[in-house]
């Protein structure tokens, strides 16, 4: 008899046979692997009582010793005993326009910044460019003034101070074990870095920082844009040298200043160049613009901030889109004469380019695009195509020992900008030396036996072949014309595919029939119902949009797994590319495997697992879930929720995973959700779901989680804690698993090299640092697990918090636990940056705001189908990874 558990993952009571099932379940699920005795709750409780963290510090020991040189440098204070005090600042519009803005809203960056300055409050003040003041005085202030900003009035009020810190608050909590770091004193000597920045005409964007010779320091970018270089800095306390700041030169890509006409023909050529599909060729710019290429610029324009000459003075706008009509055409009613006909009767002004559509500027307001001029130091921040991230790699990746002159450069610019206020007013400065520290290399796992070199590795065969069901065979649908993905092209893919899968033991699995169909967007969920073939792979241009993707994708969520394959990408595999170094090209072996791991993974098939024989401690002598979750973000004018998904694994090899993918609303009048705030149905149905497959449940819970900050630990990640917990209670009273909780982030700016006997070099795939720079009154390390894209690149090392631990695993088992996660990656054969889990819950996430695009239905978002779906339209598990 086959077990099953319910299907329903947000039901906790089975949907049909609930006597029957409910049985299964109390055999399923033993009792707790700890006694009662060490549980943390009440038997029986419904709530769960806040977890606490780990407040203290732990280190590694295995692996070969290796000295690191990091971007961290060592601040000096003058004033230990100094304090910084806060003060408010509340600023109000005058008369604002009903429903505008919420009351307790922050004005625009630009009109902070103004009111600043228009306060006059003299040196040795430090503004956050929101709500808060900081000063060394202490003096008590109550200071009210009315300030306009452009055609506005502000009541502007300055009360204070309401709360003060000192640097030595930061020190004693880093040297106290189980202390909290004061964080609100960490954020105002953040403050008071930026604020000497601004003070010396630096121009700010976000917490980067470039110089007012900028232009100097930016080069072209394509689109039309410049890419430019800046500082980015992050005070932190450290383990080893007291209080730290962290500087890194950055890259921001932004408009150019100037004529707004100008920016948008060197953006069509551009496009042009790189066949984005809105270009134009030629020099000149075109008399009109097609509705595609007007569809564009409406997006990428809104927001900008232009400038206007023709009314006989200066005046400012804010572009809102472009509109689909040109000043030819667009009649202002009022007068019954167009916009073209309106500036030469007005302003004497005859339009060069009376064709080109115009630009919005308010909710009635329209100006024609050649009487604007764009501000300087507006950041781009719109997703980069492929050939901009080329091109952002190409300019901003670096050998080590040029990214550490930089480094140091930097820092020396730093002291330079922002020591008139640090240093005199609030009594420290910058140490520009470097800070180094020791790290470790640690052992490298066997991926099903096969050696490790420089990250990646050979596979011979997967570990297990997935298989089709019988009579099911493989197929191919080209969304591309067939002039493009012709017949003699696929002849060549499919004799590709056949041969790799025989050397990877997949021979059962990819035959030589794999049937042709075209197709389009709109027809494909159609065609691919009527084809006989249970997995397609799915041959995409490669200027497929997000929508187009998205659309293929809905495909799959109950009937049909697809794959799609770049036209490119087929090119590669064929070894149809252009010659290089005036020779043929082969077919790439490397690209078709990588498609063929993807492949077995999809039909339940597993590339490689967790290397358990080098683990210092045998957890998986018992069954184990590893889970990875990940939350995404949409913009607030996107009005669309937040996306949680949770992955887990449902074998003992650590490799097949299931996963839920739910939506996320805001309660009252919040605007985000911070926590996954549904962990507990989510977890109760990845529990059963562990539970059908491996019939028992898992003895340990290791939870990795990615995208949350340090300040968000407390009430985001123990939340989700207790969320599992609860999961565990509601199967069973007394079934209390061993939990461990991880956060892991790149979102860092802590960078090292290692400095060998062969000079500055990158560190090796499994470089640790767990001393010196790394958090004091945390369990946590930095490891970098994978190798650099190429010599002149610096690899970013990923950021591990050990917050919770029943499992009680020590440092380096947690180290080496983490690395081997890294080489599980079912998508290549090469240990990857982050652990398996997360990089899964990423890609939940993707395919899920994929789906998005294509219009689905988040109103109603299931995180599966319903049973009687899968039982009737589905050979596959629908649950499976269908999403790498």
């Amino acid at each position: 008899m086959s077990i099953r558990f319910v299907s329903k993952a947000s039901s906790v009571t089975p949907c049909t046979q609930s006597d029957k099932n409910n049985k299964i379940t109390e055999r399923l699920i033993k009792t707790s692997p700890r006694s009662s005795q060490n549980t943390i709750m009440q038997q029986g409780s419904s709530s769960v009582p806040r977890n606490q963290i780990i407040r203290r510090n732990a280190t590694g020991s295995s692996g070969k010793h290796v000295k690191l040189i990091s971007n961290s440098f060592q601040l000096k204070f003058t004033k230990n005993s100094l304090k910084i005090y806060q003060y408010d600042l509340a600023i109000e519009e005058d008369n604002p326009k009903a429903g505008t803005r919420p009351t307790n809203s922050v004005p625009s960056k630009f009109v902070c910044d103004e009111v600043f300055r228009g306060l006059n409050l003299g040196s040795g003040w430090a503004y956050d460019g929101k709500k808060s003041l900081y000063h060394t005085s202490g003096r008590n202030t109550k200071l009210t003034k009315e300030i306009t900003v452009g055609k506005k009035k502000y009541k502007v009020t300055v009360t204070g101070p309401v709360a003060n810190t000192s640097y030595q608050d930061i020190v004693s909590a880093a040297n106290k074990a189980g202390s909290v770091i004061p964080l609100d004193a960490v954020h105002a000597l953040n403050v008071v870095l930026s604020q000497g920045f601004k003070n010396s005409s630096y121009v700010s964007i976000q917490r980067s920082f470039f110089s007012p010779r900028q232009e100097q320091d930016s080069s072209p970018f394509p689109g039309g844009l410049r890419l430019y270089s800046g500082i980015t800095t992050s005070v932190a306390p450290s383990q080893g040298f007291g209080i730290t700041i962290k500087v890194l030169k950055t890259h921001q890509v932004m408009y150019p200043g100037g004529a707004l006409l100008d920016f948008v023909k060197a953006n069509l050529q551009e496009s042009a160049k790189s066949a984005r599909g809105h270009g134009n060729q030629g020099g000149s710019l075109p008399r009109s613009l097609r509705p595609d290429q007007t569809r564009y610029f409406n997006g990428i324009l809104k927001g900008l901030k232009v400038e206007t000459s023709h009314l006989g003075y200066k005046r400012k706008y804010t572009l809102t889109g472009m509109h689909t009509s040109s000043a030819n055409d667009t009649i202002i009613d009022e007068l019954n004469v167009s916009v073209a006909q309106y500036f030469k009767g007005t302003y004497n002004i005859t339009l060069g380019y009376p064709d080109l559509p115009l630009v919005k500027v308010g909710p009635r307001t329209k100006l024609p695009m050649e009487l604007c001029e764009l501000l300087p130091n507006q950041p781009y921040f719109t997703s980069l195509n492929s050939a901009q991230q080329r091109d952002m790699i190409r300019q901003a990746s670096q050998a080590p020992n040029n990214k550490l002159k930089d480094i140091e450069r930097a820092a020396k610019e730093t002291v330079t900008a922002t020591s008139s206020l640090t240093k005199s007013n609030f009594g420290f400065e910058i140490n520009p030396r470097a800070i180094e520290v020791e790290g470790r290399v640690l052992l490298t796992p066997k991926p099903g036996g096969e050696e490790v070199y420089r990250g990646a590795w050979r596979m011979t065969s997967v570990k297990s072949s997935g298989a089709l069901p019988k009579g099911m065979s493989l197929g191919v649908v080209s969304m591309v014309p067939t002039f493009k993905y012709t017949e003699a092209i696929h002849k060549r893919l499919t004799v590709e595919f056949t041969k790799r899968a025989g050397k990877l033991g997949m021979g059962q699995l990819v035959g030589s029939d794999f049937s042709l169909k075209y197709s389009t967007t709109m027809t494909l969920k159609t065609d691919l119902n009527k084809m006989k073939t249970l997995y397609n792979f799915i041959i995409i241009d490669d200027n497929c949009s997000e929508s187009e993707y998205g659309s293929v994708k809905l495909t799959e969520l109950v009937s049909k797994r697809t794959q799609c394959i770049k036209m490119s990408t087929v090119k590669r595999i064929c070894g149809m590319g252009p010659p290089r170094n005036n020779k043929k090209p082969m077919p790439d072996i490397n690209t078709t495997d990588n498609i063929l791991k993807k492949l077995n993974v999809k039909v339940g098939g597993v590339n490689f697992g967790v290397c358990v024989e080098g683990l210092p401690q045998q957890i998986f002598n018992a069954p184990v879930m590893i889970v990875g979750a990940d939350v995404t973000h949409f913009t607030r004018s996107d009005n669309k929720p937040s996306i949680a998904a949770v992955v887990a694994t449902i074998d003992r090899f650590g490799a097949k995973y299931v996963q839920r993918v739910k939506p996320l609303y805001p309660e009252g009048d919040k605007l985000s959700v911070e926590h996954i705030t549904c962990m507990k149905d989510i977890m109760i149905g990845l529990l059963k779901d562990f539970g059908n497959e491996v019939k028992r449940l898992p003895h340990r819970i290791i939870y990795y989680r990615d995208g949350v900050s340090e300040g968000q630990f407390e009430n985001t990640v123990m939340e989700e804690l207790g969320g599992i917990q609860d999961a565990c209670l509601e199967l069973k009273p007394d079934y209390t698993p061993f939990i461990s909780v991880v956060v892991c982030t790149k979102r860092h700016k802590q960078r090292f090299v290692v400095n060998g006997q062969k000079g500055l070099e990158n560190m090796e795939p499994g470089t640790v640092i767990d001393t010196g720079v790394v958090a004091p009154n945390y369990m946590n390390f930095y490891l970098n697990s994978q190798q650099a894209i190429n010599r002149n690149s610096v690899t970013v090392p990923c950021h591990y918090y050990v917050l919770y631990d029943d499992n009680k695993l020590s440092m380096d088992m947690w180290q080496m636990l983490s690395f081997y996660l890294c080489h599980t990656y079912a998508r290549c054969s090469r240990s990857v940056s982050y652990p398996a889990p997360v990089y899964y819950a990423h890609l939940a996430c993707a395919s899920a705001r994929a789906r998005m695009a294509a219009g689905f239905d988040w109103s109603s978002l299931e995180d599966r189908p319903s049973t009687e779906e899968i039982e009737e339209k589905s050979v596959f598990n629908p649950y499976r990874m269908f999403y790498i």
